[in-house]
Formats: C-alpha cells, sequence, structure tokens
C-alpha cells in the first residue's frame, strides 16, 4: 500500500478588494435570508460650469440558507464579544439606533439599518 498522503489543493481569489460597508438590509423567507450590504460615496460633478453632488451606491448580496444564517449569528456574535472584551464596549451613536426599521410582509421580514 501507498502511505503518502493526498493533499487537496486550494487557490485564493483575491481579485476583488475588500468591501467597506455603512449599510445593511436584511430580509428573509421561509427558506433564504438575504443580506445585502451597501456603501454609500458622495461625489462631485462638474455640468456646464456648475458642480452637482451626487451619491454613488455600490452593494454585495450575500443569500444564505437559514442554517447558515443561526451558524453565522452566532459566530458574529461571539466575535463581538472577544472584540469588546479586547477593546472596550462599542459604543453605537444615537441617530444610527433609530434608523433601524423592521418592514413585515406576508412571507418576508426586513431589516433595515
Amino acid at each position: 500500500m501507498d502511505d503518502k498522503k493526498k493533499g487537496i489543493g486550494v487557490s485564493l481569489d483575491h481579485s476583488e478588494p475588500a468591501f467597506f460597508t455603512d449599510n445593511v438590509t436584511v430580509s428573509h423567507s421561509p427558506n433564504k435570508f438575504v443580506i445585502d450590504f451597501s456603501q454609500t460615496t458622495p461625489r462631485f460633478d462638474n455640468f456646464e460650469d456648475k458642480q452637482q453632488q451626487t451619491f454613488v451606491i455600490k452593494h454585495k448580496t450575500i443569500v444564505l440558507d437559514p442554517q447558515f444564517a443561526k451558524i453565522f449569528s452566532d459566530i458574529l456574535h461571539q466575535n463581538v464579544d472577544r472584540y469588546e472584551k479586547n477593546f472596550g464596549n462599542i459604543k453605537i451613536p444615537k441617530e444610527k439606533k433609530q434608523k433601524v426599521k423592521l418592514e413585515k410582509t406576508e412571507s418576508t421580514t426586513r431589516y433595515i439599518g
């Protein structure tokens, strides 16, 4: 018998840079969770010698099955706890707390924050 261990080849894709997000929308249905991270960046454009402000919105959407959404939630909670033990409590400004809004439709729920 051959005692050589067989390895698994792994290739990492580093083609996309990290995505900074300043807003998130979470919705779910009976069979999936949809997490839509968005980033809003103000931009100033010149049109006919007038400066106009526009907002560029980029987003990345993640779709998870309910079981993995639960696992992800637990992992995130554990890491926030560890972060706060190492660096102190995370303070959320009052205006950010007020943005939390829940919308409910017949079969889905959405969190916008």
